[in-house]
């Protein structure tokens, strides 16, 4: 063989090093107040498409007790058919239009809207309008779908890790509070719901103005005139929901125990609560949070993954509500390994709380945060999803290009301090669904409190 031939695969060369990241600036934001509602612009130039949501002050946690899942129920059923059309005819128009229909419901609101053609965008507001202040919600079309929606629930609820999520749930924010439920409710909780209860929901919650959320070229967009069609006819008025129930302070040496005979897997959720989304220490957090389980590089999943072979992958994150959070670990693992891989999850967790982050592990996340950053905010969708996000918390316009600028400041003392600040390895809910008859003496064994969920 050749020289040439034996050594034609070899390759030789050095990693591209990354360049400064360039400063990012979050486009300009317009607003505008008309007819009792505000109209918040996001300026992009040149574009020919346009997104638009308008965002309502009825989210899940202005349910009435004992009706979870009506809040999602109530907005999922806008595009069923409205006053004007049925619900087949509703969604041809939709498609004329060369639209799509989106809509989102969360704790504190709902978002219902579309991204469509700009020239096209205020027949698309009309749309929105008629569906959001004229609903049919006829009987038989809410027959229908709360039946399709029984079914779904009854196959989650049938599925690993649903169960756990609301045991965790329930041990971080109270089996009284509506946030120590699911956002869509239980197969027991959507037995209750009805046409008169989505009804009266809409006429309670939903006919406020709200606030309309507009990404597009504003120099060819009249906002004003947008308001004028979504908010036309809104005459209510929004209060934010009042937050109920407590919950003991969770306590690690105890493990909730959520039965599943027969499973090979056991799903575990591993956390407390959080600070809100207006916290200070914001950035910090995500940046430690992504040390810890936010990538597939993180330090759990490398330790869960890669060197025991616990689980296909193990995640760590924060959600910042508007006025709560929650600090949420979750795998799936092997049955066998079950307690050993809490006690492993649980040292990680202790070890950031101790030691915080290193130079380098701060350096990698911080490059991926910058880098990702204006990547997720290339599309009308992603800039829209960060104006919904301040209008939800009461952020600043400029309240991306602030957070850009502090990813690149924060030191790693100040994420250090986050971590030890923030993370609570004593109080952590432990709660794991899997084969109890397999997995709670291993669990006590390794000196957890076990207690039987009745989930």
């Amino acid at each position: 063989m050749s020289e040439h031939i034996a050594t034609r695969h070899t390759l030789v060369a050095e990693r591209p090093a990354g360049a400064a990241p360039r400063p990012y600036r979050f486009p300009e934001v317009r607003r505008v107040t008309v007819d009792g509602g505000e109209v918040i612009g996001a300026h992009v130039p040149g574009r020919s498409l346009a997104w638009v949501k308008l965002v309502m002050e009825s989210g899940a946690l202005h349910e009435p007790v004992g009706l979870d899942g009506l809040a999602r129920i109530t907005c999922s059923l806008l595009d069923e058919g409205s006053l004007d059309r049925d619900a087949d005819a509703f969604g041809l128009a939709i498609e004329a239009l060369g639209a799509n229909w989106r809509l989102a419901c969360g704790w504190e609101t709902q978002e219902v809207g579309l991204d469509l053609p700009a020239d096209r965008l205020g027949a698309g507001l009309e749309l929105v309008a008629e569906a959001v202040r004229r609903p049919a919600f006829a009987d038989g079309d809410v027959e229908r779908f709360l039946a399709d929606h029984v079914r779904s629930l009854k196959t989650s609820w049938a599925q690993p890790g649903t169960r756990a999520g609301l045991a965790f749930r329930r041990a971080l924010f109270g089996p009284d509070s509506r946030l120590g439920g699911l956002l869509g409710g239980t197969p027991d909780t959507a037995i209750a719901l009805d046409a008169d209860a989505i009804r009266g929901f809409h006429a309670a919650r939903m006919t406020a103005p709200g606030t309309l959320a507009v990404v597009g070229d504003l120099d060819t967009i009249d906002l004003a005139a947008l308001g004028r069609t979504v908010f036309a006819g809104a005459t209510g008025t929004a209060t934010r929901a009042e937050l109920t129930g407590t919950a003991d302070t969770p306590s690690t040496g105890r493990a909730i125990v959520v039965d599943r005979p027969g499973a090979v897997q056991s799903v575990l959720r591993i956390g407390h609560t959080a600070p809100p989304r207006s916290t200070p220490d914001l950035i910090p957090i995500e940046l430690f949070a992504d040390v810890l389980g936010g990538a597939f590089g993180s330090r759990l999943n490398h330790l869960l993954r890669e060197v025991k072979g616990y689980t296909y992958g193990a995640h760590a994150s924060f959600g910042h509500g508007r006025r709560s959070g929650s600090f949420t670990v979750s795998a799936s693992v092997h049955t066998e390994v079950t307690a050993a891989a809490v006690v492993d999850t649980i040292g990680e967790i202790r070890r950031m709380h101790a030691d915080g982050v290193t130079p380098d592990e701060l350096a990698a996340t911080r490059a991926h945060s910058l880098g990702s950053m204006p990547i997720n905010l290339q599309t009308p969708g992603g800039i829209g999803g960060r104006l919904v996000e301040a209008i939800v918390h009461g952020l600043p316009d400029d309240h991306v290009t602030a957070e850009y600028a502090e990813i690149l400041a924060t030191d790693p003392q100040a994420v250090d301090r986050a971590a030890h600040t923030h993370l609570r390895p004593d109080e952590l809910a432990v709660v794991v669904e899997g084969d109890a008859s397999r997995i709670v003496p291993d669990l006590r064994a390794a000196g957890f409190e076990v207690v039987p969920s009745e989930l």
